[in-house]
């Protein structure tokens, strides 16, 4: 108890920091002041909000929650996404009688996770918009056989793969509901099974991924108003993401490159008809370069950004990218 009042106390004081620096720089007092006038259609003449995320070395308990309060003001992004890493025990189902390992889950099964987001949200969520990551069901299940079982048994006994589905969908639609109890603003919402990988088997993302997500994401963005539709494609590429058009959620974040040519995030308003995040390459500048190169590629990407963009990348940035380049890029589009 004595650890956690006083990493509490500890992240408040980093907030409170950064939340005063802020303040000499924005007529607005607040991150969450920014980002929700941001969210109800206001543009900021010198202002772009920003987000990087990446993945923490510790993904539950307080070491969770330091590493996400740390990040925020360390960088000074406009909201805290809190990461989604508790997963089922991975198996190779080589019978149908193996799929019997997977059953309803204990509704308490994201108990850990959760607590995160309540203490993230307790300490900077009076002044910053506290997003969960909330993997989609076909990731949970792929995280757990391998997607050369998930083909498999699409192909051979698709009854199995879809109970699987129903039953995760269901965890995790809890999961979401108990997050918004906590007072989340909104979720990260990831999707994969669109990739190019799965052309060939006629009505796949149909049948196993898009019900799914849309039930899942629903959930989300039903009495929330801060919801990222993130397409994933760290697993593959795709030839074409039109079908994820019709997909909540306020803000969406595409992959860079689509059959196999660039994805610009102009391209992505003009689809999608919302709030776009993207521009920067999570294996590019940010990752690679200097401060001063960060800059100067973050001013060429913001000259042609459409209307509605917050700055960011296509996915998460790797945990050992420079901080320093994480802060160029967000104070070059803070217009510090």
């Amino acid at each position: 108890m004595k650890k956690t009042i006083f990493l509490m106390l500890f992240c408040c004081l980093l907030t409170q920091g950064c939340t005063q620096r802020e303040k000499q720089d924005s007529p607005l007092t607040t991150r969450r002041e920014i980002m929700q006038q941001f969210l109800d259609g206001k543009d900021f003449e010198n202002y772009v909000p920003t987000v990087f995320f990446m993945h923490f070395p510790a993904s539950l308990g307080q070491e969770a929650v330091y590493y996400h309060v740390r990040h925020l003001n360390r960088t000074g992004v406009d909201l805290v996404k809190i990461q989604f890493e508790q997963q089922q025990p991975g198996f190779s189902p080589e019978t149908a009688e193996d799929w019997q390992r997977i059953q309803p889950l204990p509704r308490d099964f994201y108990a850990p996770t959760l607590e995160v987001v309540k203490q993230v949200i307790d300490i900077v969520g009076q002044e910053n918009m506290v997003l969960a990551t909330v993997y989609s069901a076909f990731q949970t299940l792929r995280i757990q056989i391998g997607n050369d079982n998930v083909v498999r048994w699409a192909k051979e006994d698709p009854e199995q793969l879809l109970r699987a589905l129903r039953i995760y969908n269901a965890a995790l639609i809890d999961f979401v509901k108990d997050c918004k109890a906590a007072g989340i603003d909104g979720f990260f919402m990831p999707t994969q099974g669109g990739e190019n990988m799965y052309n060939d088997l006629p009505g796949f993302f149909e049948t196993f991924v898009c019900p799914f997500d849309l039930e899942l994401m629903t959930e989300c963005t039903t009495g929330t108003h801060c919801n990222i539709l993130h397409i994933c494609d760290w697993e593959g590429p795709y030839d074409d993401i039109s079908a994820f058009a019709a997909y909540p959620g306020e803000i969406v974040n595409t992959p860079n490159v689509v059959g196999g040519k660039p994805f610009t995030p102009q391209d992505a308003s003009k689809l999608f008809g919302r709030i776009v995040l993207g521009g920067l390459e999570r294996q590019g500048i940010i990752n690679k370069g200097t401060p001063q190169e960060v800059k100067a590629e973050v001013q060429r990407v913001l000259a042609n950004r459409p209307h509605r963009y917050m700055l960011g990348a296509e996915c998460t940035v790797d945990n050992r990218t420079d901080i320093e380049n994480i802060r160029a890029a967000v104070h070059t589009a803070h217009g510090q």
